[in-house]
């Protein structure tokens, strides 16, 4: 899904919001990440918080008939609870799923009607930093991460129906409420205890300038008609 080449290839613009700061770092060369446990324990006001993730599978309440929890332990009974009294989907997850550390992105994936940036965007910084070359940075990717004796992956972020949802999720699939991010996320392992200080060399020839959000929709227009001339098409 999204855009595509003349050629049929998918791709993708990717973009970083962040602080003036780390978005220079970015440029340097630097990828700053964190753990996937990390924004499971964030407080629930800050824009990036998301107890959901490293779930590996959710199931919705209108789509469960029992619940009965089994507990072995000697003196505990089962004990049953009615679906319809659950405020939320039921989380089954392992430490593991979230044991890694992740580089998150939005992507611009079609042509841009509106503002590009919703407000839950703004939310995580006062700047942008845009790929201006997707291809070579996926490829410096992935030589840092062989360089480095690393395992990694990356890909777009789905986004499901949290309250319609059964199934398996993992980690990249979120729930709905933030399609609004657009995320590319990439992941490595083995996962560090906390941040992972990514260096993978000046990226500054395929980055733009550390630029204000204040002025995104100006710089990064990009209609149906620019698509077109670009040779560009999109599901």
């Amino acid at each position: 899904m999204g855009l595509r080449t003349q050629t049929g290839e998918p791709c993708a613009i990717l973009v970083k919001i962040g602080q003036r700061e780390h978005l220079e770092m970015l440029r340097g060369g630097l990828l700053y990440m964190n753990t996937l446990a990390y924004f499971a324990k964030l407080e629930a006001a800050d824009p990036r918080s998301d107890r959901f993730e490293g779930t590996d599978r959710v199931h919705a309440p209108k789509r469960i008939r029992h619940l009965v929890f089994d507990v072995d332990m000697p003196g505990r009974i089962p004990h049953a609870i009615d679906p319809r009294n659950l405020v939320e989907p039921i989380r089954v997850a392992r430490s593991r799923t979230s044991a890694c550390n992740v580089f998150c992105m939005f992507t611009i994936t079609a042509p841009i009607v509106g503002p590009v940036f919703s407000e839950g965007n703004e939310r995580l910084g006062d700047y942008f930093v845009e790929f201006t070359n997707t291809p070579e940075f996926l490829t410096r990717i992935a030589g840092a991460v062989s360089r480095q004796g690393l395992t990694g992956e990356y890909g777009m972020v789905e986004y499901y129906d949290e309250w319609g949802y059964s199934g398996a999720t993992g980690r990249f699939m979120k729930r709905s409420k933030f399609a609004h991010e657009r995320e590319f996320r990439i992941v490595l392992e083995p996962g560090l205890d906390g941040p992972r200080r990514f260096e993978i060399g000046d990226l500054a020839d395929i980055t733009s300038e550390v630029t204000p959000l204040s002025v995104a929709d100006d710089v990064l227009r990009f209609t149906p008609e620019d698509a077109i001339a670009a040779g560009l098409t999109w599901d």
